[in-house]
């Protein structure tokens, strides 16, 4: 399938579609040495690992044209960092001594953040050198996953990430269908606090904390990651054929309900249990704005938006319903079922895609044009 290797978000979408239908199947057929360890660690490192390095390498090359440059990772290092995430999954799932175990899952992260920071440090476009940097996280995930079983570490890093990446591409894409054509402005300083005190949250865990603090400020965080989506131009996503805006503010709504079920469970103040919390994040925020921007790549384009299609929107739909039924079922079994449906669904869109022209930009609707060329 040469056409593959056209783009790194063709190949590194597809595993990420791939791996997320399959690793909650390890509940039907229990073999790897622990089960819950290898659930948690392949959604975190495996599922959204792949998905972060095809949304930050499709971006690299915006990054490079804002700061006067041109190109992006040529094909040989995306076969580098599959092969590299491939390398990754045989030695999380197999039953390794920790430090090889640790030093086959940060192949991949390592090898994404070099294919970031060296061009973002050949043009001198500083700004994103922290989140060209981000991969790196997943370092500290695994070894927190792998050392010390803590799964809360993982889920809060993962939301924290999502708040800080999406909340400025979810309101870019709703002021950009809105006809915005002013310079992105700077964040406001509501989107700014609540990603700190959502930061706070995790440095508050990490620092060994109480539980009950850390639950009261990820309370706060739910509060002010909400209040945030009062500056957005919401009103083209619930307009008649604005799906795409639609998909990616279902999703956003997960991480203040998350956060907030999170934040209740740790403080001892309402069910859901944590574990079925925490399922809030990774299944309805993670998975659904996981899916809500890779589907960006392949919705048919047309003039100033996007079209989602029908396997699109029943992949969404059954991944928000894993996520509701996850919360309000003790037995995970249907969820389970709904969710690797939905994401066998996107599976399907992601090789449909590798067969079709790359559009330019990736993620956008800015144009309508097509292209064969690689970002390069």
């Amino acid at each position: 399938m040469a056409g593959l290797w056209r783009a790194p978000h063709l190949p590194l979408f597809l595993l990420a579609a791939v791996w997320a239908a399959l690793v909650p199947l390890v509940w039907l057929a229990p073999r790897a040495c622990d089960p819950l360890a290898w659930h948690r660690q392949e959604l975190v490192l495996g599922f959204a690992g792949a998905a972060m390095g095809g949304y930050l390498l499709s971006a690299l090359p915006h990054w490079l044209k804002q700061a006067g440059g041109a190109g992006g990772v040529p094909p040989r290092a995306t076969v580098l960092l599959v092969l590299a995430w491939l390398a990754g999954r045989l030695a999380g799932g197999a039953c390794l001594p920790d430090g090889l175990a640790l030093a086959g899952q940060a192949l991949y992260p390592v090898g994404l953040a070099f294919c970031l920071v060296v061009p973002v440090a050949r043009t001198a476009a500083w700004s994103r050198l922290p989140i060209a940097l981000a991969p790196l996280g997943l370092v500290l995930v695994a070894l927190r996953l792998r050392l010390d079983g803590d799964g809360l570490t993982a889920v809060l890093a993962m939301a924290l990430l999502v708040a800080l990446v999406g909340g400025r591409i979810v309101p870019a894409f709703l002021a950009a269908r809105a006809g915005s054509r002013a310079a992105r402005p700077a964040m406001p300083r509501g989107g700014r606090l609540a990603d700190l005190v959502t930061a706070l949250a995790l440095a508050l865990h990490l620092g060994g904390a109480p539980e009950v603090w850390t639950g009261a400020i990820l309370l706060t965080a739910a509060l002010a990651q909400a209040l945030r989506m009062l500056r957005w131009s919401l009103a083209p996503a619930l307009r008649h054929r604005q799906g795409d805006l639609l998909l990616l503010l279902v999703a956003w709504l997960w991480l203040p309900l998350g956060l907030a079920l999170v934040g209740a469970a740790l403080a001892g103040l309402s069910p859901p249990p944590l574990p079925a919390a925490l399922h809030a994040l990774t299944m309805g925020l993670m998975g659904g704005m996981i899916l809500a921007v890779m589907a960006r790549s392949w919705m048919i384009r047309a003039p100033g938006r996007l079209q989602v299609g029908r396997v699109t929107a029943a992949a969404f739909l059954l991944v928000q319903l894993a996520a509701a039924l996850r919360l309000a079922l003790p037995d995970p079994l249907l969820p389970l079922l709904a969710w690797s449906a939905g994401w066998t669904l996107a599976s399907l869109e992601s090789i449909r895609a590798a067969r079709r022209p790359v559009p330019h930009p990736v993620l956008s609707a800015r144009r309508s044009l097509t292209g064969t060329a690689p970002p390069s």
